[in-house]
């Protein structure tokens, strides 16, 4: 009498409906978690904007290169960008929110307690340092802040390039200092 084996395995199809079952499913996961992501993204520069809009509004902090390599002394100015938009970026988080290492070091804080407007830890997240150049600030998207000028407002806007990372576009993240708001360039252009 011959007995049959009781052990049996998958075979390959089994296996291989298994695996697209499961493949399916990760799909419909991403793209529902997807917009998720965008949203928080987007809410994080927002956030971050605002409060560093916030801080330099404040104290009607006006940034030039000039006056910021004055107000950084010897010892910085060799680590200031040349890029001006980057340069535009360090000074922001160098007024707002400077590292302890940074205070003592500039012309500016000399001879005062470390107290800077925010806490530079809070903005780690979005702090960004290379090759022992000052630290500057990045958006959601990694792409570095920029500071402008504009009459119109009487004062400087902070802007993030938005999610496609360009400037210029009606995706981009503007704080407005005359109300303490952040909009895209779109919303502000349809006044």
């Amino acid at each position: 009498m011959a007995t049959r084996n009781s052990r049996r395995g998958f075979t390959l199809i089994e296996l291989l409906i298994v695996v697209g079952i499961i493949s399916i499913l990760i799909v419909v996961l991403f793209v529902a978690i997807l917009p998720w992501l965008k949203k928080s993204e987007d809410k994080a520069s927002r956030t971050l904007l605002q409060q560093i809009g916030g801080a330099l509004s404040a104290d009607k902090v006006s940034l030039s290169i000039k006056k910021f390599k004055k107000d950084a002394g010897s010892n910085l100015s060799g680590r200031i960008a040349a890029d001006e938009d980057l340069a535009s970026s360090q000074m922001m988080l160098f007024y707002a929110a400077p590292t302890r290492e940074v205070w003592d070091q500039s012309t500016l804080y000399k001879d005062r307690n470390y107290a800077p407007k925010l806490q530079p830890q809070e903005f780690t997240k979005f702090t960004r340092d290379e090759g022992g150049k000052l630290p500057y600030l990045v958006d959601a998207w990694e792409t570095p802040l920029k500071y402008k000028y504009e009459k119109i407002f009487d004062g400087g806007i902070i802007i993030s390039a938005g999610a496609d990372k360009m400037f210029g576009n009606p995706d981009d993240l503007i704080y407005d200092p005359r109300n303490n708001t952040v909009k895209t360039r779109e919303e502000m252009n349809e006044k």
